[in-house]
Order: structure tokens, then sequence, then C-alpha cells
């Protein structure tokens, strides 16, 4: 069965090149690399400047964006280490051309490279640039919310059974009980600051998490969370990272400020993680229409979806699906880098792929590339 960026390299289409690509290589190109090249070629477009200023004595440094194509090369063919992309650039000199190599950096240069390309938060800065050009003038009528776990490879700031339900002390104070006094929720103050500062005040280290699967049956996991928002053609809009212990409702809104700042949109759809009134009433206020289903573990006589609602709400799917083709084409099989930093850029940097890979399905080859 083909992949994502097999399926694009069969169109034999390179968006303009009127010409055989064969030519300028040694070997004859696979799809999967013609994939490869209409995907850079999309994606670079948008690329902010990268060059740094290059010291005066020692070494030349290595060139920033021919490591940062073998980063988007690491994503595409499913590569997991440093040392198994270098074995790749070393053994494909059709690979290594297009990311445009000379000479295969180390791992050490890969792996410093990318705490550098992670602190610029590449990834983020070219996904809102791509989104505001292709949703420029264009009005998305749906858009869907949800998270997906990422397992991680390191010590988690929290213990399992810290994770587990506390049932809060139902009454009034004892005599001699000195309660702390209620500070204002968090939700609350979301809705006036603005989204960076929301998502800074969020835990961002790896940590144990928990949720229900299908069965009813809690799930634990330890990493993060990835928080996506998708248009109703399955491209994310927006996206961030958070340590798995993180609510989803306590993302919803910085990811809705974010989500309208790049598009404009009708519906919001979630599922019952995100019933919380501050989102509803914000949404609203912004003459939206929230369709997020209610929650009946907080509260019993909690109202039911109308059947026009039930309907809407069958497209939240697509947020399924685009974190199912996001772990199986774009993110590595294992995350073995460690830290906040390093690992959102790898995940935001699937995403990046991911939203290429459907905005050229979308718009610019929507009839010679079906992808399921």
């Amino acid at each position: 069965m083909k992949n994502l960026i097999e399926i694009l390299g069969s169109t034999q289409l390179l968006l303009g090149i009127n010409f055989d690509p064969d030519l300028l290589f040694e070997e004859k190109l696979t799809d999967e690399l013609r994939g490869f090249m209409v995907l850079l070629r999309v994606i670079e477009e948008h690329l902010p400047h990268m060059e740094l200023e290059g010291k005066r004595f020692g070494r030349p440094r290595y060139s920033d964006l021919p490591i940062f194509r073998a980063c988007i090369a690491k994503h595409c063919f499913h590569i997991d280490r440093n040392n198994q992309l270098r074995q790749r650039l070393l053994s494909d000199s059709n690979l290594r051309r297009i990311c445009g190599m000379n000479k295969i950096p180390s791992e050490a240069t890969f792996s410093r490279r990318l705490t550098d390309f992670s602190k610029r938060c590449l990834p983020d800065i070219i996904l809102a640039r791509l989104i505001k050009q292709y949703h420029e003038d264009r009005m998305v009528c749906v858009i869907a919310r949800d998270s997906t776990a990422i397992a991680a490879r390191e010590r988690p700031e929290n213990k399992k059974k810290e994770i587990e339900p506390v049932k809060n002390k139902r009454g009034r104070p004892r005599k001699d009980e000195i309660r702390e006094p209620k500070v204002e929720k968090r939700l609350h103050r979301q809705i006036r600051q603005p989204s960076a500062k929301s998502l800074k005040e969020l835990n961002k280290d790896c940590a144990w998490g928990c949720k229900l699967n299908s069965q009813g049956n809690p799930q634990y996991w330890k990493g993060y969370k990835l928080h996506l928002d998708v248009s109703g053609f399955g491209i994310p809009i927006s996206a961030c990272v958070t340590g798995a212990n993180v609510h989803d409702s306590q993302v919803a809104i910085p990811l809705e400020k974010i989500t309208e700042r790049r598009i404009t949109h009708l519906y919001t759809m979630a599922d019952a993680a995100y019933d919380v009134p501050e989102l509803r009433n914000y949404i609203k206020a912004k003459n939206r229409i929230a369709v997020i289903d209610y929650n009946k573990r907080r509260r019993v006589d909690a109202p039911q979806l109308g059947l026009l609602e039930r309907e809407q709400f069958k497209a939240r799917t697509v947020v399924e699906r685009a974190n199912a083709h996001l772990k199986d084409h774009f993110l590595p099989t294992a995350i073995f880098v460690k830290g906040y930093q390093k690992v959102s850029f790898v995940l935001l940097l699937g995403v990046l792929c991911l939203a290429a890979t459907k905005l050229i399905q979308s718009f610019l080859l929507p009839e010679s590339v079906a992808i399921v």
C-alpha cells in the first residue's frame, strides 16, 4: 500500500516544473522522492530567513537549509534516529542532492542544529504562513479540536498515583480548619489573556497522563499531549504541545484564539472533554457556534445534543483521522529526543508536513491526488 508521499510523487506533477527531473539526478527518481520534492517546494515558499552569521575563525558552519530539509525527510521517510538519517543520506545520492548536501554532517551536528531550530519555533511560523496564504478570503465552515497522547522516553515530573482523581471535602470547614482562599479560575483568566501567555501557564514537562478509552476504561501513558485544530478537509490549522497531565479544556481557549487569527470559521466542534461554560461563552461572544458534546460525568441532568447538532457533530471525526494520519505517516514510531523544546519541534514538524500534504491535495492538485 502506498503512503502519502508516494501518492504525491506518482502524480508526475512537480508544481510548475515542465521538464523531466530525472535529468538532474544520477539515478531514476522514485515516487517517494518526487513526492518529497513537492512537499519541500510548498514548505520552502514560507520559510523564514534561517542562516545565522558565521564565526570569523574556525571551520565554516554547515548551512541551515540542507539540514532543515533533512529533518523534513526524517519525518517523511519514517526515520527515527540521526544515525539512521546519516546512513540514508550516505547511501541515497538522490536524497542527498535534493537536500543540497555535499558533505554529510555528524550526528552531533544534527542534534545541535535541532536544538537551534526548536528555539526559533520554525514549524509553527511556517504553518501560520501556509494557512494564512491558502485560506485568505476563504470561509472555513468547521474546525474540529482534539488531543492525542504522545509517549516519551523521559523521567516524568509526577507519579502515576498523583493523577488519580481526589474527592474534595464537602460542607463548611471545621472550627480549627483553615482553607485557602479561592483564586480566579484559569479559564476566566484565559478569556482576557493573550494566547501566548495562557499557554506559558500550562505544564510543558513530561508527565503521567490518563484518559478514558472508547470502552470507558482508564488508559495511562507517560509523555506529552499534542492538541490539534483541523478544518473540515483535515488541514491542521493550529497545534500546541503540553504535558500529558494537562486537561484538554485548559488548552481550548488559547487554541481558539490562535485559530481565529489565522482563518475565519463558523463552527467549533469538540468532544465532552471541552464542555466548559467559559469556552462556550467565548465562542458565542465571537458570533460563532459551539457544537460540543455535553459531559454526563459532571452533571446527571446534562442536556442532549439536538438532532441537527448530532448530524453536525459527525464532522468532528475529521480530527481523529488527522491524528491517525499524523501518527501513521509523519511522526516517528518512538520519540528519542528529550525536553519540551525538542519534543515540540519534532511533533510540530510532523504537523507541518501533514498540513502541506493536505494543502496540496485540497488546493494545488485536487483532481490528481486522492489521499484516503
